[in-house]
């Protein structure tokens, strides 16, 4: 059973939010493929996931951080570069 793929964006728009969302921080990324999940509704978490090249768990992690009640997002304390789990070597 193949899923009809729906396009939430038209091109000009989806060109648009891509450049805006390369200029953000790690969390700043997830606060807004929440944000947008929210507006777009049911069925957006693939399509957002797939457009941005992300696993849906962020968007998850994302609608999580800002449906807290006293969302107050502190953008001023960010992972360095390279910080974080390595990636594990292959032999």
């Amino acid at each position: 059973m193949s899923r009809k793929r729906i396009n939430f964006y038209d091109d000009s728009t989806l060109e648009y939010q891509l450049q805006y969302f390369k200029t953000l921080s790690e969390k700043q990324r997830r606060h807004f493929l929440a944000f947008e999940y929210l507006k777009l509704g049911k069925g957006s978490q693939r399509y957002l996931a797939d457009v941005f090249k992300c696993a849906r768990q962020i968007i998850v992690d994302g609608v999580k951080e800002v449906q807290v009640p006293d969302f107050q997002p502190d953008y001023s304390r960010q992972r360095s570069k390279g910080a974080g789990r390595k990636k594990k070597k292959t032999p």
